[in-house]
């Protein structure tokens, strides 16, 4: 952040202590501060010093604290205090680190019903507890709604909400017309005056623009914005959503009624619509359901003005979304003169007149100053600030603020304005527009040392600092010392300088592809892998095809790459199954031999003395199929042992 700005560093009312800046509004700055009493870190709110003069801004601005003060809801921002130091006018608030509505619809474009319906609920409940307290907002828009880092919402800046004035219409005459011009009521625009009806149109248009992506209504000028409030209806969603559920569709329409008795009487009820719609939506529609249709670009429809611009009838720089006051009783002042001789008012009868010579005398004033005093500006030197205080310092310069989607080499660091266009200090007239370009980072760096990362890993760091994803090679190599995937080395060499365009090789290792060895003896096999640096491991297995003691299969499969010191299993062969061998002594030679045979085994025949009784056989229990049995005839079925056998 800038240091530039004086109440930075400064402490205020002797309790707070203002760390930085953090955004700037039409009628104040937001501060971060450190509440050196309570030891808290919060925000503050200081009015602009030229506002702090008008005590009619004072006294809005002490309303906002009194009236939100007041309110005690999870999705609205805190007030603290309120005070006043060395013409400092302030308000302590809440510290809500996240983001706005605003900057999600930026970054997604739009929102799916569902997650649309689950922001619109926090919002309305936090605009009913304002309603039900007698507070109207006057300026619900994504840039008001916040979103913390844990995912909830609050509803922000309350400044332009005051207690609703009991009257017969129930309604809030104001004398002043405040709000943004893409979400005005039509009954602000045409008499000035709000109530809860009117925070309902505004949160129905922010409905349609984060079901859409676009505002409803658009214009050069918010002038022809508020006209099209005022006469032309919002379009349904579904026009541009053909799949969008009817419900759905019909929360816009309702909400956003030009005649506000055809709307929800307050954010309450509107809110019960829409928690029923949300409970009957399923869980994830499709992508199909709700594909948009062709939507002309949203143009103006959020530029609005202050009363001296919207009487020259055209936009300032800088002020797209931005909140407008414009003072509706001054045109009655002139009333005051009383009515003449001939009846009615001065200000009736000379209406044009008046409001012609005054619009000639502001826009010579202008003239006069635009040739004389502030036709070139320079461009602010807002290299190394953040997009945001760029923005706020290049506006304030009454320039337009450009941020490019394209990105620059600069020393700055990431993130921060590393360039301009056209460059600090180049003057322009007012109204001219300064394209800002977000630093990446240098163009050269020191190359990190990468080696022995796995090439996920490496690519993402590379890709972390800038390099161009395109640009990165990989050549991969054998390496029984590395695992496959591992990066060996880099060129440029770690610790050297890398130019983050130029091209940056990895040498990746393939690690060791394991050989074939099916068919291969035991002994060989297991030599071939541990010559390799493998571990080896022996799972047998019969096989009545690979002989006993050779290699059957391998895991991993051969041509796999591994690392050092893997295991590599073998199944090796123990040959053919063992068969049990019947038991044939006692038999005649004839069915003894198709016993065996037929439990697939060989059979030799041997008789003593003539025998035809089997008395003894070479092999009992269990042998491989194929083994060739001895069978011995004796006489008279005798059995004999081994020794006793006799060639016939």
């Amino acid at each position: 952040m800038t240091t530039s700005d004086p109440l930075v560093g400064a402490t205020l009312d002797r309790r707070y202590f203002v760390e930085s800046r953090i955004a700037g509004g039409g009628m104040a700055t937001v501060y971060v501060a450190h509440d050196l009493r309570l030891d808290r870190r919060l925000a503050l709110k200081v009015m602009h010093p030229s506002l702090a003069q008008d005590p009619s801004f004072v006294q809005r601005f002490i309303n906002e604290a009194h009236s939100v003060a007041k309110l005690s809801h999870p999705n609205v921002v805190q007030v603290f205090d309120q005070g006043e130091d060395q013409g400092h006018v302030f308000l302590a608030m809440e510290y809500v680190p996240g983001r706005t509505l605003r900057d999600l619809l930026k970054e997604r474009g739009r929102l799916p019903s569902r997650q649309a319906l689950n922001f619109m609920a926090p919002v309305l409940a936090a605009l009913g507890a304002a309603h039900q307290a007698g507070m109207v907002h006057r300026d619900v828009k994504p840039e008001n709604v916040l979103i913390t880092e844990d995912g909830r919402v609050k509803v922000a800046d309350f400044g332009l909400a005051r207690a609703v004035e009991q009257s017969n219409q129930g309604l809030t005459r104001t004398g002043t017309l405040m709000g943004t011009a893409a979400y005005l009521a039509p009954e602000q625009i045409e008499k000035g005056v709000a109530d809860a009806r009117s925070d309902v149109y505004a949160a129905g248009i922010m409905f349609y623009e984060l079901l859409t992506g676009g505002q409803p209504h658009t214009g050069e000028t918010p002038i022809a914005i508020a006209y099209q409030h005022v006469n032309e209806d919002v379009p349904r969603p579904s026009h541009f959503l053909p799949g969008l559920s009817p419900d759905v569709d019909a929360l816009v329409t309702k909400a956003t009624e030009r005649d506000p008795r055809y709307r929800p009487g307050n954010a309450g009820q509107y809110l019960a619509k829409v928690l029923e719609v949300l409970s009957t939506l399923p869980e994830s529609p499709s992508g199909a359901q709700e594909r948009m249709a062709p939507v002309a670009p949203t143009g103006a429809a959020g530029v609005t003005m202050t009363a001296p611009q919207l009487i020259a009838g055209g936009a300032g720089p800088g002020t797209e979304n931005a909140t407008m006051v414009v003072d509706m009783d001054a045109a009655a002042d002139y009333d005051d003169y009383g009515p003449d001789d001939e009846g009615g008012s001065w200000f009736s009868r000379n209406r044009l007149p008046a409001v012609g010579a005054a619009a000639m005398a502001l826009l010579m004033g202008v003239v006069g100053w635009w040739f004389l005093l502030g036709r070139y500006e320079p461009v602010p030197d807002v290299v190394g600030a953040t997009p945001e205080v760029a923005r706020d310092e290049i506006r304030s310069a009454g320039l337009i603020y450009d941020l490019s989607e394209d990105q620059v080499y600069s020393d700055v660091a990431v993130g921060e304005v590393g360039s301009t266009d056209p460059e600090v200090g180049e003057r322009l007239s007012p109204g001219d527009p300064v394209t800002v370009y977000v630093s990446k980072g240098p163009q050269e760096v020191e190359m990190p040392d990468i080696a022995g990362q796995n090439i996920a890993d490496a690519l993402k760091d590379l890709e972390d600092l800038g390099f161009v994803a395109d640009r990165i090679e990989q050549e991969e190599v054998e390496s029984p010392d590395d695992d496959p995937g591992q990066v060996i080395s880099s060129e440029p060499e770690a610790g050297a300088t890398a130019d983050r365009e130029e091209t940056v090789t990895l040498t990746v290792s393939k690690g060791i592809p394991v050989p074939s060895l099916a068919g291969e003896e035991r002994a060989d096999a297991e030599s071939t892998l541990e010559e390799l640096g493998l571990t080896v491991e022996i799972v047998e297995e019969d096989s009545e095809n690979v002989k006993e003691g050779q290699v059957i299969d391998q895991t991993p499969d051969t041509g796999t790459n591994v690392g050092p010191g893997s295991t590599v299993t073998l199944t090796v062969s123990t040959g053919p199954p063992d068969v049990e061998i019947p038991d044939v002594l006692g038999e005649k030679i004839k069915d003894a031999r198709e016993t065996l045979e037929d439990a697939g085994f060989k059979v030799e025949v041997k008789r003593i003395l003539g025998g035809r009784t089997i008395g003894h056989q070479s092999h009992s229990g269990e042998a491989p199929e194929g083994t060739e049995i001895t069978i011995t005839a004796t006489p008279g079925g005798v059995v004999i042992d081994e020794d006793d056998e006799d060639d016939d």
